[in-house]
C-alpha cells in the first residue's frame, strides 16, 4: 500500500467516524447528488494518481458544498502526498474551523508538517490534541510522544544557543565530491575520510605539516574498486584502521567491521574482524579507544534495547576481541543510535540517537561514564550544533577544544542520484560539552648506535592512583603513542629484551594551553655496552624524609627485577642520592637507607644477594642546582649501574 493509498484510507474511515458525532458540518452521505458527483469523479481520478483532475473536482464539489468534510480531507491527502505542505495545512485548518473534534489523524498530519518545518510551537498543541484523542493509531501514538518531548526541547535549546561557528578544512581535502565522515589521530596530524566519486565510496588520508593539511590521497591498499569503504575510524596511534564493508567477500553479513595495520609504511591487506564482533546482522561505525583496548560500534544484532544500538567489545593481550557487550540505557533507547565516538579521556562519548529529546531526525549528544562503569544521562549538544536534519558523525580533539564533522556544502544542490555535495568542517566546541582534557605521550624508540628503530613494551603508570594506566607495543617503525590526561603524574618503562629499560616521569601541563604534549626520542642502549654507566629510576619513591618505599615503585622495581631475571651473570649497584636539605651525615645515612631499601625489594623478588650491592652517596653528586625545588627534586634520585658479570 502506498501512502497515498493510506492517506486516503484514513480520510475515509474519517468521514465515517465523523459522522456519529453531532456535527455542523456536511459529509458524503448528507450531500446533494451534484456534489456527490464531482466527489466520485474526484477519488476515481486520485486512484489513478491523476491528481491534478482530483483536486479540481474536489473543488467543484466544495463550491456546491462548502462545509463538505469529506473533501477537505481528500484535498489535505493529497496535498501532504504531494508534500505542498502549505495546501495541506490550509485544508487541515477548514476541517477544525467546521468540525470542533476532527479525526484524531488531522492533528497528527498538522503536527507532522509543524514538525519538519521547525514550528514546534505550532506542532505542541496539535500534538497535545493528538494524544488526547480517543481514537489513535498505537504506532503513530508512541511517535507523537517523542515528537511532543522534542518540541519541548528545541523550543527550549533555541532560547540558549551554543558557541557554533563552523569552518570547512582546505581544498586539498574538501573538493567538488561529497567528503564526509572524518576521523583524526590523536597528535592531530592525521585524517582519515570517505570520499564518493561516481558513486564509489573510498578512504582518503591526509598529513599536516605545520598548519597546512597535504594533498589528500586515497589509502590503496584498503580501498576496492567493486566495493564500498566507509564508517572507519582511526587509531590515537595513527596505525590502525577499522572500517565498515558491505557485501563483501567473505562477509558474515550485510556490512561488517574489518581491520588494517600501518606497517613498513604502508597499510595491511584488510582482514575481517570475524566473530564474535561481526554477526549475519549489520555492524558499523566503529571507535578504538585511545590503547586500542576497547572497539564501540553500532549494530542491529539481537539483544538490542532498540533498533540499532551502540556495543563495545574488549581485545585482550592475545588480541582476541570478546563478544560485544550493550553498553544499555540510557545511552541506547527504543530506536536507533550509531556513529558513536570515545574520546582519548576514555570518559566521554559522542554518539547520535533519534530515541533520546532533541530537535528532529538524529542528533548528537554526549555522556560521561560514571564511577560504577555505567554512562551518564546523555546530554543533548543543543542549537545550533543539532538541527531540524539528520545530524551524523562528530569526532573531537584530543585536546577537546576542537570538533570535526560532516555538512552539506553552502549552496549545495542534489545531484541526479539525490545525493547532496558533503564536506569537512571544524569548530570550536562550546566549554560545557567539552571532554575531560587530554594531551598525549609521544616517542620514537631507536638503537643508540645503529639509529634503527627498536619494537618495545610501554607500560604506563598512573602514580597518584597507583593504576596500570597503559600497556602495548611500539610500532614497527619504533614510535608509541599514548594519551593521557593532563594534571596527573605517570610513570613510563619502555622495555626490549637485551637493552637497558627506559624510566622516564611525565606530568603533562593542566593549563589552559591544550597543545602541549609530550614528544622525545629515546636512543636504548644494549646491555653489554651499559657496563659502568649509572641509570636513573625516575619511578622509584620514598615516604617524605624516610627510606620507606612507595607502593607506586613496584612497577619499576619489577622491570629492574626482569631485567636482571633475564641476565642473571648481571651484577648491579644501586646509587642513592639526596638534595642537600639537612646535615651532610644525615643525608649520607637516608641515601645509603634508601639504597638498601632498593636491594631488599630486589631480594624478595628473588635476585641474588650476589648480584647486588647498595651505595648511599648523600648529596656529594648532584645532578641540578639545589638553590631550586626543581633541581632538588632532580638531586633526590635512585640510580642503577652495570658492574658486569657476578661471576667475576
Amino acid at each position: 500500500m502506498n501512502y497515498l493509498k493510506y492517506i486516503l484510507l484514513c480520510v475515509m474511515c474519517a468521514s465515517v467516524m465523523t459522522g456519529m458525532r453531532a456535527q455542523s458540518f456536511k459529509t458524503l452521505k448528507d450531500a446533494d447528488e451534484k456534489t456527490k458527483k464531482y466527489f466520485e469523479e474526484g477519488r476515481k481520478a486520485a486512484m489513478t494518481q491523476a491528481f491534478g483532475t482530483a483536486k479540481a473536482r474536489y473543488r467543484k464539489a466544495l463550491d456546491v458544498t462548502p462545509d463538505l468534510q469529506d473533501a477537505l480531507l481528500e484535498l489535505a491527502g493529497i496535498y501532504f502526498t504531494q508534500k505542498h505542505e502549505d495546501s495541506c495545512i490550509y485544508y487541515l485548518n477548514a476541517i477544525k474551523k467546521i468540525n470542533p473534534r476532527p479525526t484524531a489523524r488531522v492533528y497528527y498530519t498538522l503536527a507532522t508538517i509543524y514538525y519538519n518545518k521547525g514550528d514546534y510551537e505550532k506542532a505542541l498543541p496539535e500534538l497535545d490534541s493528538y494524544l488526547a484523542a480517543d481514537i489513535k493509531n498505537a504506532r503513530s501514538a508512541e511517535d507523537a510522544v517523542l515528537k511532543r518531548n522534542n518540541c519541548l526541547f528545541a523550543i527550549e535549546a533555541r532560547k540558549r544557543p551554543r558557541m557554533f561557528e563552523p569552518r570547512p578544512l582546505s581544498d586539498s581535502i574538501n573538493t567538488t565530491a561529497p567528503e564526509y565522515l572524518p576521523s583524526i589521530s590523536a597528535d592531530g596530524e592525521l585524517l582519515v575520510f570517505s570520499r564518493m566519486t561516481d558513486r564509489q565510496e573510498d578512504l582518503f588520508v591526509s598529513r599536516k605539516t605545520g598548519d597546512e593539511w597535504g594533498k589528500a590521497l586515497p589509502l590503496d591498499e584498503v580501498n576496492t574498486e567493486r566495493y564500498n569503504e566507509a564508517g572507519h575510524c582511526i587509531s590515537a596511534d595513527g596505525k590502525t584502521i577499522v572500517f565498515t564493508g558491505c557485501n563483501m567477500p567473505g562477509g558474515l553479513g550485510s556490512c561488517d567491521l574489518y581491520v588494517s595495520y600501518f606497517r613498513k609504511n604502508r597499510w595491511t591487506k584488510p582482514e575481517n574482524l570475524g566473530t564474535p564482533v561481526n554477526t549475519t546482522g549489520w555492524e558499523s561505525q566503529p571507535s578504538l579507544s585511545a590503547d586500542g583496548r576497547m572497539l564501540y560500534f553500532s549494530s542491529e544484532r539481537p539483544g538490542g534495547f532498540g533498533l540499532k544500538d551502540i556495543w563495545v567489545s574488549e581485545r585482550n593481550d592475545l588480541g582476541k576481541w570478546s563478544t560485544p557487550e550493550n553498553i544499555g540505557a540510557p545511552v541506547n533507547t527504543p530506536r536507533n543510535e550509531g556513529s558513536p565516538f570515545i574520546h582519548p579521556d576514555n570518559q566521554t562519548l559522542y554518539f547520535m540517537s533519534d530515541g533520546l529529546p532533541g530537535m528532529g531526525g538524529t542528533d548528537l549528544y554526549m555522556s560521561h561514564r560514571t564511577e560504577d562503569g555505567k554512562w551518564s544521562e546523555p546530554v543533548n549538544l543543543g542549537y545550533p550544533i543539532n538541527t531540524l536534519a539528520n545530524e551524523g558523525a562528530l569526532v573531537v580533539s584530543t585536546a577537546g577544544d576542537r570538533a570535526f564533522y560532516t555538512s552539506v556544502k553552502p549552496g549545495s544542490v542534489r545531484d541526479k542520484d539525490g545525493m547532496e555535495d558533503t564536506d569537512i568542517f571544524w569548530f570550536e566546541l562550546d566549554p560545557e560539552l567539552r571532554p575531560r582534557p587530554v594531551s598525549f605521550f609521544k616517542a620514537f624508540v631507536l638503537d643508540k648506535d645503529s639509529k634503527k628503530p627498536v619494537e618495545c613494551r610501554v607500560k604506563v603508570t598512573d602514580i597518584s592512583s597507583d593504576i596500570l594506566y597503559y600497556q602495548g607495543n611500539t610500532a614497527d617503525d619504533g614510535s608509541t603513542l599514548v594519551c593521557l590526561p593532563r594534571g596527573n603524574l605517570y610513570g613510563i618503562q619502555i622495555i626490549a629484551p637485551g637493552y637497558i629499560f627506559i624510566s622516564e616521569t611525565v606530568m603533562l601541563p593542566d593549563s589552559g594551553d591544550v597543545d602541549r604534549p609530550y614528544i622525545t626520542s629515546y636512543f636504548l642502549r644494549k646491555i653489554e655496552e651499559a657496563v659502568g654507566q649509572p641509570f636513573t629510576l625516575k619511578n622509584i619513591f620514598f615516604e617524605s624524609g624516610s627510606a620507606q618505599l612507595s607502593a607506586v615503585s613496584n612497577a619499576e622495581l619489577d622491570v629492574l627485577a626482569d631485567l636482571m631475571k633475564a641476565n642473571p651473570a648481571l651484577k648491579v649497584q644501586i646509587n642513592g642520592h639526596t638534595d642537600n636539605v639537612g646535615s651532610e651525615q644525615a643525608n649520607l645515612l637516608l641515601s645509603q637507607q634508601r639504597a638498601d631499601a632498593v636491594i631488599n625489594a630486589l631480594k624478595k623478588s628473588g635476585i641474588p644477594s650476589a648480584n647486588l650491592v647498595a651505595k648511599g652517596y648523600g648529596e656529594t653528586r648532584p645532578v641540578s642546582d639545589n638553590g631550586n625545588e626543581e633541581g632538588r627534586r632532580q638531586n633526590r634520585r635512585i640510580e642503577f649501574m652495570l658492574l658486569g658479570n657476578s661471576s667475576k
